[in-house]
Formats: C-alpha cells, structure tokens, sequence
C-alpha cells in the first residue's frame, strides 16, 4: 500500500496520550486537548476520527514516574496495536517523548509476523539514556533505548518480548544533544545518527533520503518518530528541552509532503511534542 498523507482519503484514527510526568517539565500533558480544539483540527481536510485519549497514570516525577510510564506504554501500546491490526490509518499525540514507547511497541509487536519495523527519529536529543546511564532520571529521555531492548525489563518488554527496532534499521535525523553513554550506545548498536551539523552541511533533503533507504531496505515498513525540539526554535519555541541549531520546519514539511514513501499509518506526536509515523508499507500490505 502507498498512499501519500496529502491525498489520504480513508479516515485517519487519532490516538491521544495525556502525558507529561516523564518529561523535564509538566505542562505538555495538556496537548492532547489543546489540539482537539485547535485551527489546525478544525481546518483539516482529512476526515479524521478520535479513536481513543488515554489519560496518563501518574505514579511520580523522574525515576518515581517509572510505574505510570509502564501502565501509560502498555494502554498505549494496546490501542495502536488494536488500530494497526485492523490495516487503518493511525494519528498518536502525546505529551513527553515517553509516549514512543508504547507507540512503536504497539506497531512493531503487531507487524513483527510481516517482519521487522525501521524507525527515522527526528530529535534535537538521542533519547537512548537508560534509568542506570541518565543523571536526570527524566524518562523522556530514555524511549530508543528501551525500543531497542536496553534498559527497564518491563518497558522494553511492552508489546512483546523482543526488542521493537534493530540498530542497523535506524537512522536518527538532527542529533546536537546527547551524552556520552547514548552516543556509545548507539555507536555500539550500528545505528546511523546525522547530526546536526552534517544536516546543515548536505542539506536536509539528502540526509533524509539516506534515512528512508536505511529504514525501508530490510523492513517491512518504517516509521518517523518527531520531537519538535529537533526543529529550530524559531519554528518550534514551545519545547522543554530546546537545544541552539535545529531542522528548518518548512524544509522538513516540504520533504514529508513531497517524498513518495512518507505515506499514511502511525503518527505519533509527543511533548515537545514528538511524533512519528509509519510512512511506508509494502505492496501487500
């Protein structure tokens, strides 16, 4: 199936996660309802459907945060799982980034008898921390992790028992802050990352397109999971995390709509709010 997002046709169904306590700071929790009643929902020429707002389990604030992100991953994962499986169209928004652990669980779990989910993770972070590695113990910054199989047994076990994404299937887009053990972890585990500075270099167009050939060559499909701190503050000043640099949005909006593979199935919007979606499937699909 190709369907490219601007002439999607077929309802899309729209997941909400009203999440905020694994982020820096709280406030983003309140994006799920402040969307629904935005221009940007009431203009939207594609019919779309709320399918379901999970309301988040809140058991603390960092590490403490840990037994309501686990309870907040596996509902979510449920509801993308149960949208998947059904071949329809799929919208997720969240609040912080620790909503990607129950989307991507959800999906690859789902798709894994079709084969193996790739993932483009644009970000200004890695978000490959783990509760042993992190210093701030703020669990958004720890989802890639745990989606490749580090970390918490019980999130990287969310879904099913296996990690969701492989390092060689992932290319990570707008990288420029990280620390020491995140960039070892991914060094470790073959993932591509592009770096902001070689984004600024080749140009965002080129660094995409290697993204997508990374993702799609050994998968079934691939996804696009989006932080909107990976874009420019400029483009993007509501964030918790902003980091100096970042994507121009535009370009990044003109790639999306133009590229013949970022077509329709999961988004995911998060926090800053991150996002993803799963952008292409295969003829049988």
């Amino acid at each position: 199936m190709r369907l490219s997002f601007a002439a999607l046709t077929r309802q899309l169904n729209i997941i909400g996660l009203a999440n905020g306590n694994g982020g820096r700071h709280l406030g983003c929790e309140a994006a799920v309802k402040v969307l629904q009643k935005s221009d940007i929902f009431k203009s939207c020429k594609v019919p779309y459907h709320w399918h379901s707002v999970i309301e988040e389990t809140v058991s603390g604030r960092h590490l403490e945060a840990l037994n309501g992100i686990i309870a907040n991953s596996r509902n979510l994962a449920k509801a993308t799982s149960n949208v998947v499986s059904s071949n329809e169209d799929l919208l997720v928004i969240g609040g912080d980034h620790s909503c990607a652990i129950g989307t991507w669980s959800g999906v690859a779990s789902t798709l894994r008898p079709q084969g193996d989910l790739g993932l483009i993770w644009v970000d200004a972070h890695m978000d490959m921390h783990t509760p042993d590695s992190s210093d701030s113990g703020n669990i958004h910054g720890m989802p890639l992790a745990h989606l490749l199989g580090h970390g918490n047994k019980i999130l990287r076990q969310v879904g099913d028992e296996k990690p969701k994404i492989k390092g060689e299937n992932l290319a990570l887009v707008g990288i420029r802050s990280f620390e020491e053990p995140e960039r070892k972890l991914a060094e470790k585990l073959g993932v591509r990352v592009f770096y902001d500075e070689e984004v600024a270099k080749r140009g965002l167009q080129a660094c995409m397109e290697e993204a997508v050939q990374i993702t799609s060559r050994n998968t079934y499909g691939f996804g696009m999971s989006i932080d909107i701190d990976g874009f420019r503050v400029q483009d993007a000043p509501a964030v918790g995390t902003p980091a100096e640099g970042g994507i121009v949005a535009d370009e990044f909006l003109n790639f999306v709509r133009s590229h013949p593979s970022t077509t329709s199935s999961p988004w995911n919007s998060s926090n800053s709010y991150p996002g993803s979606i799963v952008t292409k499937r295969r003829a049988n699909a």
